[in-house]
Parts: structure tokens; C-alpha cells; sequence
């Protein structure tokens, strides 16, 4: 043992001291100064001139939240004013401010287009309450409800300027989502006759891209819905051939596994964890974390780029008025996450986009040719990736991570504000401490 080699009490407490600085935490403030990291605003966006690695393009799709739902409390986005107060009728007195919402189980709200008009309010964003004709439109879910969501955010990118495509339910925004456009379908009702306009999948079958959309039940999946509205185009209808790219919601974890993962991906959430009220949105969380970690601990992972986002406003509230670029939309704002090797670091970004960005996004990585005036003139959501950084890690949930905390930190890899005193003091008598054994090795070498 390197004690017993000492032979006097000089020599005894420097290799003391010298043990301490070989103990030292990696965490200390000497460690930490060295592994700083640029500031994200230094990063350079990329730019559709950079050749992205992402071969495969995941699309989680869930149901019924805006932005201030779920991060209007996010730091550092654009979220909720505690100062906000709507009335609980037209011209009332009696007004509703935001509130944590204590359970994750209520009523379906109202989200029709003509609620959704009428909480819109020409741009007042005033009349939530009495249209949708109940105060938790106000209510609001946190990290203490949603953590992974956030540790998603905090580790990735949170898009906070992201719209649905129309200001209404979920059919017309699954339709932008595949098409960039509705075929001016305004609510969850099939037409009577086929859907008879093209769809990305035109394009990627053009192109020898592959491509698979997962929902429903193996018995259900081939059936038009409003999760799955392909069943319902005249192209599918008369081309088995397609079908063949339908698959149930469970058949992607399944293909993950064999190894047999396409070039495109939707996955539709299943019935029970949707995230819609009256259902427990804990239920829908754990399901797209599971399907997230199966991407990250796949051989996919390095070449993938991963959409999360909700189809519509669901009734609640949010504050930012869409802007109105036609006589559909844009609908209220809703979270979109984007998780990648690729994508930066912690970055909320404000770009402005809406669902027909993911598709436009699509578009720009295998390039291809807009199919509407929507996908053209969005943005493609370059500019949440970095392509020239080494991939990122994974991040499997749940972790070790200190709760309630962001940048999200894992447990235990920070010593102490406290600690640190005693860091430098250690430090300084171990190096004070080595300097008196070396004087007194020389001195006893002296003749």
C-alpha cells in the first residue's frame, strides 16, 4: 500500500494530499469549466444546402393538446401569462385564469370548428371559456404530469411557434399531415364518395421510397378512420398493392425488432392512449416513450429523425392567435417535439410551422416536389438540426434523472453548490502539501 512506503509525517500527509487530488470529483469546478459547451445560439442552422443522414422519418401523432396544455410552463417558450383572465360568459365579470389541472381524466371537450371560431375571436383569443362551455379549457398540465414529454424538450427541441394545419378536429389535420390539404373536409365526417387527391405516399412510391402507416387493431387497420384516413382514398381502394403498407398499431415495434423499419413512418396511438380526455394522457405518454426507446435501441437510431405532436387544440386553451393563411387555417398551436442524433441540444425553437412542415420536411430530405400551396410556402424544419455535430446519445426513459429539474441532470452527476469550498480547499492544500515533500526530499538528498 502506498501508505506503508512513507516514512515520516512529512511524507505521510503529501501522499495524503496527493490522494485527495486524485479523488477529486470529475464534477468538480475545475472539471466543469472544462467541459462547458458552446452556447446553442452559436450553433449554425442547417440549411436544405446539407445532405441529411435521416434515412428514416418517424411520426408520432397524438390527440387533443395545444402548446399551453402541456409546456405552457416549459422555461424558456413561449407560454402561459399568469395574468390572463377570461370571461366565463360574453362580456361577463367573472373570469377563469390558467390553472394546474389535479387529474388527468375529463370530459371530452368541445372542439368543433365553430368552437374553435368562436374561442378564436377574430384574433382575441378571448373566448375559450363559453365556447368550449367549460373553465377547465384553462387548465394546464406540467412536469409533474407529462415528465418524459419534458425530458424530451429538454434534451432535444420543443417547437413552440407549431400549428395544426385547420382550426378544427382530427380528421382534416391527419389529412394535412399526409396531403397538405383536407379536400376541404371541415369536421370527422367521410364524404359519401372516395377521397380523390394526391398524398405523399404518391410521391414516395414514385420514388422507391419506402413507407408504412401503423393504427388500429388487426382487425380495424384497414378500415377508413379518422386516425387512418387512407383507407378511404380511390387510390387505395383500387390498388391492394397499398394495403400492404397499412399495418396495426402493435406491427411497429414488431417490425423495429425484425429489423424491417421504412424509409417513412406514422404511427397512430392506440385506442385507450390517445391522450384525449376522458383518457389518462400518463397512458399515452408511456406508449410513446416505449416506441421512442425502441427506435434509440435500435440500429435505426443514428438515422432517424422523430415527430411528436398532437392533431388539434382538443378545447383547450392557448394563447398565440394562428395566423390565417387561407379560409382553413392555420388552428390553434399545438406541442411538436423533434428528436434526432441530429437535432440541437435543449433549443426551443420558434420557427413558425405547422403539419404540413413535417411533410415539407419529407419532401426536402428525399426530394421531392410539394403537393400544394400549404407544404410549399412552410418552413421545413431544417433549422432544428444540426447535421454537421457528432450524433447525439440516446436517451432511454425512464432514467436516473434529478426530478422537476431543466436542462434534465442526472442524478448525482453534480456535486453540490456547498461541495465546491471544499473542492478548492482540498485542492489547494494537496498542492501545498506535494510542494513541502518535494523541498524536504531535497533537502534530505543534499550532502
Amino acid at each position: 500500500m502506498i501508505f506503508r512506503r512513507a516514512r515520516s509525517s512529512v511524507e505521510r500527509c503529501a501522499l495524503v494530499a496527493i490522494t485527495l487530488v486524485l479523488l477529486l470529483p470529475a464534477n468538480s469546478v475545475f472539471a466543469q469549466s472544462a467541459s462547458v459547451s458552446s452556447p446553442q445560439s452559436t450553433v449554425a442552422p442547417a440549411t436544405a444546402a446539407d445532405t441529411p443522414p435521416i434515412q428514416h422519418i418517424i411520426v408520432l401523432f397524438q390527440e387533443n393538446h395545444p402548446f399551453d396544455n402541456y409546456f405552457g410552463t416549459y422555461p424558456g417558450a413561449n407560454g402561459l401569462n399568469e395574468s390572463v383572465a377570461l370571461p366565463t360568459t360574453k362580456g361577463s365579470n367573472v373570469t377563469v385564469s390558467p390553472f394546474h389541472l389535479t387529474t388527468s381524466n375529463l370530459t371530452n371537450l368541445n372542439n368543433s370548428p365553430f368552437d374553435a371560431r368562436e374561442a378564436y375571436d377574430n384574433g382575441k383569443m378571448d373566448s375559450f371559456v363559453y365556447a368550449v362551455n367549460t373553465c377547465n379549457t384553462m387548465g394546464y398540465y406540467d412536469s409533474r404530469d407529462i415528465p418524459y414529454y419534458w425530458d424530451y424538450a429538454s434534451k432535444f427541441v420543443l417547437m413552440d411557434n407549431f400549428f395544426s394545419s385547420m382550426m378544427g378536429p382530427s380528421l382534416p389535420n391527419h389529412l394535412y399531415l399526409i396531403a397538405g390539404q383536407s379536400g376541404n373536409l371541415t369536421n370527422d365526417s367521410f364524404p359519401a364518395s372516395s377521397l380523390n387527391f394526391p398524398t405523399i405516399m404518391d410521391e414516395l412510391d414514385n420514388h422507391s421510397v419506402s413507407w408504412k402507416y401503423y393504427s388500429g387493431t388487426p382487425a380495424t387497420f384497414t378500415t377508413p378512420t379518422v386516425y387512418d384516413p387512407l383507407p378511404a382514398f380511390e387510390s387505395f381502394k383500387t390498388n391492394a398493392s397499398r394495403m400492404q403498407h397499412l399495418a396495426p398499431h402493435a406491427a411497429f415495434l414488431t417490425d423495429l425488432k425484425n429489423d424491417s423499419l421504412s424509409n417513412v413512418t406514422w404511427v397512430m396511438p392506440k385506442a385507450g392512449q390517445t391522450e384525449e380526455a376522458p383518457e389518462n394522457i400518463t397512458a399515452g405518454e408511456l406508449s410513446v416513450v416505449s416506441e421512442i426507446n425502441a427506435v434509440m435501441q435500435s440500429p435505426y437510431w443514428n438515422s432517424s429523425a422523430i415527430f411528436v405532436t398532437w392533431d388539434d387544440w382538443g378545447g383547450f386553451y392557448d394563447h398565440v392567435a394562428p395566423p390565417q393563411v387561407d379560409s382553413l387555417g392555420l388552428g390553434f398551436r399545438v406541442p411538436c417535439l423533434v428528436i434526432s442524433p441530429y437535432a440541437k441540444e435543449g433549443f426551443v425553437d420558434h420557427t413558425q410551422g405547422e403539419f404540413s412542415s413535417i411533410l415539407k420536411f419529407i419532401e426536402t430530405d428525399y426530394s421531392l416536389p410539394p403537393l400544394t400551396a400549404r407544404d410549399a410556402a412552410t418552413s421545413n424544419m431544417l433549422e432544428a438540426f444540426n447535421f454537421s455535430q457528432t450524433p447525439r446519445a440516446s436517451l432511454i426513459l425512464p432514467g436516473p434523472y434529478v426530478a422537476d429539474q431543466y436542462p434534465l441532470t442526472l442524478a448525482g452527476s453534480q456535486a453540490a453548490p456547498a461541495d465546491y469550498a471544499w473542492v478548492a480547499v482540498a485542492a489547494v492544500i494537496a498542492v501545498s502539501a506535494l510542494a513541502s515533500l518535494l523541498i524536504a526530499f531535497r533537502q534530505r538528498k543534499r550532502p
